[in-house]
This record gives structure tokens, sequence and C-alpha cells, in this order.
């Protein structure tokens, strides 16, 4: 093997370490620590280069344990949040300290009329970004009826990422028209979207794309949460 590959070989190995236990991100949470002061009063602060503090903060190297924990001191924050980002930290939000964000319910209009009583639900944020979703994407809706049984029920409620609204067929949208919210399969045919219910007793509706009207495409959706009562 020669010199050159086992230097690739030494790199991937360091790279993936540093990727496992989550120091490849160090300077996201160091960002965090300073708290928008500036490079050089937060290398005032704790005592370390300005030249240190710009290289930790743009990943070109990490800290030693000692320093870390002159850091981790200086700023009143777990040693093992700013080494692995692992455990509680005063500077996360709470929801993210929980394990779980609060989901807005999509409303109907622009006056506030709220879908459903309720304003949000909780929901893992690890299944989040294990799909690589962006929280701020996404709604909750409530199904009403059972158009789309069996695979959803009336109260099931559903995750809908709203940045992926242009039509895939076969897809399950959220969709909004003649002032109500519905769930359907989304097929292309020509000059109409054809909007399938999985419920064979009820009938295909046809959206001609070229006609203005009520009709919005709200999102895909991403998670399904059954009622099971």
């Amino acid at each position: 093997m020669t010199e050159n590959k086992i230097k690739t070989l030494d790199e991937q190995e360091k790279t993936r370490i540093l990727i496992s236990t989550g120091v490849i991100d160090f300077k996201n949470r160091l960002t965090l620590v300073l708290e928008g002061m500036s490079g050089n009063a937060f290398a005032k602060k704790v005592g370390m280069s300005e030249a240190v503090i710009r290289d930790y903060l743009s990943g070109k190297t990490y800290p030693s344990l000692n320093r870390l924990a002159i850091i981790a001191l200086k700023c009143d924050v777990p040693i093992e949040w700013l080494a692995t980002g692992k455990g509680e930290c005063r500077l996360l939000p709470e929801s993210v300290i929980k394990g779980s964000i609060n989901i807005p319910f999509h409303r109907l209009d622009d006056t506030g009329k709220p879908f459903a009583k309720i304003e949000s639900i909780p929901f893992n944020i690890n299944l989040i970004k294990n799909q690589g979703l962006n929280c701020d994407d996404l709604t909750a809706v409530w199904a009403s009826g059972d158009s789309m049984e069996p695979t959803i029920s009336n109260h099931d409620i559903l995750i809908i990422n709203k940045v992926h609204a242009k039509p895939l067929d076969g897809y399950l949208y959220a969709v909004q028209y003649d002032d109500q919210i519905s769930i359907k399969r989304i097929q292309n045919q020509g000059s109409n979207l054809a909007l399938l219910c999985d419920n064979p007793k009820y009938p295909t509706i046809m959206i001609d794309k070229n006609t203005p009207q009520d009709f919005a495409i709200i999102g895909h959706v991403v998670f399904l949460l059954k009622d099971l009562y």
C-alpha cells in the first residue's frame, strides 16, 4: 500500500470519528457560545488568541482538552455538550433539549381561522432530522372523513412538508380548495390534475391547471399519526 493511500485512509478514518462523535460540529456550538460577541472579544474572555478562536469557528482546528475545559468554564456550558453536542445546555431552546418541536396546525386563511382548536402538536425532532427536513417547513393537518380509507382515517394527524408542493404522481398531498383542506393522491393528466381518493366509493376530482380557481397544494405528506381509538 502506497504512502499516499495510507494517508488518505487515515484522513477518512479521522473524519469518520469526528462525525460519529459529534466533534465535527464543534464550530456550530462555539458560535452559539459566542452569543453575538466578536471573535476578538471572545478571545479575550477565554484568554486565547483571536487567531485560535477564528480557526475553531472555521472548523480548521479543534481545541485540546484543557482549552475545551477553559471555554466551557468561562462560558458556563457543559464540557460534554461543547465537545460532542450531547446533553443539555442553557443556550439551546427547550424544545431541542427535550428532543421535540411543536409543529403548528395549518390555518385555512389569512384571517387566522384555525382548522383545529389545537394550535400545535409536539413531534420528535430526531425523526425530522433523519428525513433531512427543516422544522420551519412543516405544518400539521387533521384528516377529516373517510375518502382516503384505509390509508388515512378520520381524525388522523398528518405532517406536511410545505416546501414540496410540486405534484408528483401517486404521492399524498394536502390540498386546499372550496374553503377546506383535504388529503389526496395527485396524478398529472395533461392540462388537468386528478385528485384521487383511496376509498373507491369516492369519485376522482379533476382540477384544470390553466383555469384560475380556489385551489392550492399545501405540501407533501411526510408523516402520518394514526388515531387508534
